[in-house]
């Protein structure tokens, strides 16, 4: 067997800019870690495309499994050879700007603006008070300062990387498990390392979703994303699909242009891993709960402070958010029952005009409907432990991860009944029709409404062995060494 190059092109571009992480990059960092556990840090590296010298590269891998969750100043660190803007030498409220250096002058420029109006909330909204900010801005320049006059590295992930070229022996396989599409020359390349070296290539299909819902993606892209497609056929021999709604979607394409390739139906996780959902109760549950919020953002706390119902992902027309805040809003008007909030916890997407204009025509509902953006990885976890249930009510999932992830916390859910979403939720969610107010609106209810019914549910899922990101794991080696 061969070695074992995991293509992390788009989380290299996606660190870029960001500093959270989404869906498709934690998938990424989750598997890569556990084959490199299960096959050893010699048989498994990690490639992209190094855009400066129009090439293909690849590096020591072994530096992921010291990363608990996404690091984007460590990732910086080894793929720009410089540090992302530390999040101690920035005011936390500008923590997710860091990365962004014309959004973070901007929103310093307007908190001091407004630190000069004297507007209490504009800070109170994002976690901090009007007092605190001089102070937030003292310490930043301070650690700033004593970073600089010391020279101690930030981080100590440290890595080479090396031309492909200087490390393939035929046999081995360039596995990418992330998108690439709209990267014209490093196609090309895979073309000629096909021909040339004899490699392998495997191509992780996350979803078909620009060909099959092209009405909820914005410009060209759905052309980008076929021709994307139709052009991996070149150099892929094999495919992996998350689902089988996924593979259903694939053979339709493959069939449409000409082509096959064998595919594999590998399912994403349902659990998080052992320590993101570790059992906090112990036997010091007051010192462990007092453990859980230090350092957690007010704002975060602020919004879970009455029982809440959790949306987690891109607050996009995909996600159908427009008729769950209408059947919310029936619910609100609810005398009969106890309505939580509708907590969205995502970043903001496509076409949300009018779920945008709803919310600020309603005053959010009259308080009923929070947003909480680009929460981080602790701060989504918080939300999901200590949320009534999720919902995603999407027109379309290439699988569905929160609804996944929630369950890993023990929480049922609201879940439309179409593409992959059954797969994941099985008989441990409550499902509804997408396309209906009136279903959406019932089946929240009935959660809301009916304890028993909820806990009935619940109960299914503490008895579920649910999926694990070493299962998905398992999977790809099973397959790859088939």
């Amino acid at each position: 067997m061969g070695k074992f190059f995991f293509d992390v092109t788009d989380i290299v571009r996606y660190i870029e800019s960001e500093t959270t992480i989404s869906g498709i990059q934690r998938v990424s960092l989750e598997v890569i870690k556990r084959m490199i556990v299960i096959h050893g840090a010699d048989n498994v590296m990690i490639s992209t495309w190094d855009m400066s010298q129009n090439q293909y590269v690849a590096m020591d891998a072994q530096f992921l499994l010291a990363m608990d969750e996404f690091d984007a100043d460590g990732l910086s660190t080894v793929f720009f050879g410089k540090k992302a803007r530390d999040a101690d030498t920035v005011p936390p409220l500008l923590t997710r700007y860091r990365n962004k250096p014309h959004k973070y002058y901007f929103h310093r420029t307007r908190a001091n603006i407004e630190a000069i109006r004297g507007n209490e909330r504009y800070f109170e909204r994002r976690g901090t008070t009007l007092a605190k900010w001089p102070e937030d801005k003292a310490n930043a320049r301070k650690t700033a300062k004593e970073r600089a006059q010391d020279g101690r590295p930030a981080h100590a992930y440290v890595t080479n990387r090396t031309p492909i070229t200087q490390l393939l022996s035929s046999g081995d396989r360039v596995v990418i498990l992330g998108a690439t599409w709209g990267m014209d020359a490093m196609n090309a390349n895979f073309v000629e390392l096909k021909e040339k070296y004899q490699v392998e290539f495997s191509l992780f299909v996350h979803d078909l979703i620009p060909l099959i819902a092209p009405e909820h993606i914005a410009a060209d892209f759905s052309l980008i994303f076929y021709r994307w497609l139709e052009q991996s056929m070149q150099y892929c021999s094999h495919y992996f699909v998350n689902s089988q709604n996924t593979g259903r979607d694939l053979q339709i394409f493959m069939d449409e242009i000409g082509e096959q390739r064998p595919f594999d139906v590998i399912p994403l996780a349902q659990a998080l891993s052992t320590q993101d959902a570790e059992d906090t109760s112990g036997d010091q549950p007051l010192k462990r709960k007092a453990q859980e919020i230090a350092g957690l953002n007010r704002y975060i706390l602020n919004l879970t402070k009455i029982p809440y119902v959790l949306v987690v992902g891109t607050i996009e027309s995909r996600k159908n958010l427009w008729r769950l805040a209408q059947a919310w809003e029936r619910l609100a008007q609810d005398r009969d029952i106890e309505v939580p909030k509708l907590l969205f916890a995502g970043k903001m997407g496509w076409f949300i005009d009018d779920i945008r204009n709803w919310l600020s025509a309603t005053g959010n509902l009259n308080g009923w409907v929070e947003i909480a953006e680009k929460p981080t990885d602790r701060e989504l976890h918080f939300l999901y432990k200590h949320c009534e249930f999720t919902v995603m009510v999407s027109h379309y999932e290439g699988w569905g991860l929160p609804i996944g992830e929630g369950l890993s916390f023990g929480k049922t859910g609201v879940v439309a009944d179409n593409s992959s979403m059954p797969e994941v939720g099985g008989d441990m969610v409550e499902y509804c029709d997408a396309k209906s107010i009136d279903s959406i609106y019932a089946a929240c209810r009935k959660l809301i409404a009916d304890p028993e019914h909820r806990a009935s549910l619940e109960a299914k899922i503490a008895e579920t062995q649910l999926r694990t990101w070493d299962d998905v794991a398992a999977d790809l080696v099973r397959v790859m060494d088939h």
